[in-house]
């Protein structure tokens, strides 16, 4: 079972891998095929570094501020792995990841070309500037395009899991465990707490020592012991037993 299980896991990462090599390959028999197939004329003319660089650090400052950036690298693992017992908050948090950086690359690339339709109304008269301006608007265009289709496999196969998720048959049991979990985030969030403190202060309330809440949730145990610092100076509390009590209160 464990060979099947590793064959498919591998099978998963081949059809991404190749899905890549794919749309990097038509992509470049598009544009050869209208310029030529001299590799060295294709990157002086669609190559922009700051057009590049200025789209993914937009994305990646929104998502800084935000303070999504956790939850957009836990989407890419949550999208293309077979982890049980993921929880629908996370899945949702990694959807809104996702949704997240589209928008911050849809907002950054019309705000880079704007300033290029500036430029290049500027340059109408003059013929020779007008052309190169227009063509890196539209190279800003290309790279939004290219952030865009990356972006959409995992967004895709992520809504897909949460409804699935959502789809599974529940018990009486399981939707008041449910409905507890939900009351017990709100609560936890309106003592101040982020996301990941709050999952660091459920299961610390469960006993689970910083080791095993570290495996449980994918980070080191030194993170978890800074969360923890955090948490107990949110909650005010002086120790862990007095955290749990805490907890089991809310």
């Amino acid at each position: 079972m464990k060979k099947k299980g590793s064959r498919k896991g591998g099978f998963f990462q081949t059809r991404i891998l190749t899905g890549v090599i794919g749309i990097l390959l038509l992509l470049y028999l598009v544009v050869a095929s209208t310029v030529g197939t001299n590799l060295k004329q294709l990157r002086v003319m669609y190559w922009d570094v700051t057009l590049f660089w200025g789209i993914l650090f937009m994305a990646a400052l929104v998502l800084y501020l935000g303070r999504m950036e956790k939850d957009f690298f836990s989407a890419w693992r949550l999208a293309f792995s077979k982890r049980q017992g993921v929880s629908r908050m996370e899945l949702q948090s990694a959807v809104n990841a996702v949704g997240c950086a589209e928008r911050a690359v849809l907002l950054s690339e019309i705000a880079i070309s704007l300033f290029g339709l500036v430029d290049c109304f500027y340059h109408m008269d003059n013929v020779i500037t007008f052309g190169p301006a227009l063509a890196v608007t539209c190279t800003g265009v290309l790279y939004m395009v290219l952030f865009l289709l990356i972006l959409l496999p995992v967004k895709v196969r992520l809504e897909r899991r949460l409804v699935t998720y959502m789809e599974e048959p529940e018990d009486g049991e399981k939707e008041r465990e449910e409905a507890q979990g939900q009351r017990l985030y709100f609560s936890l969030r309106a003592q101040g707490l982020t996301d990941r403190e709050t999952e660091v202060a459920r299961l610390a309330a469960t006993g689970m020592h910083n080791d095993e809440i570290g495996r449980e949730l994918y980070i080191s145990t030194a993170t978890v012991k800074k969360h923890m610092t955090h948490i107990l100076e949110k909650m005010q509390c002086t120790n862990r037993e007095e955290l749990a009590e805490r907890v089991r209160g809310l």
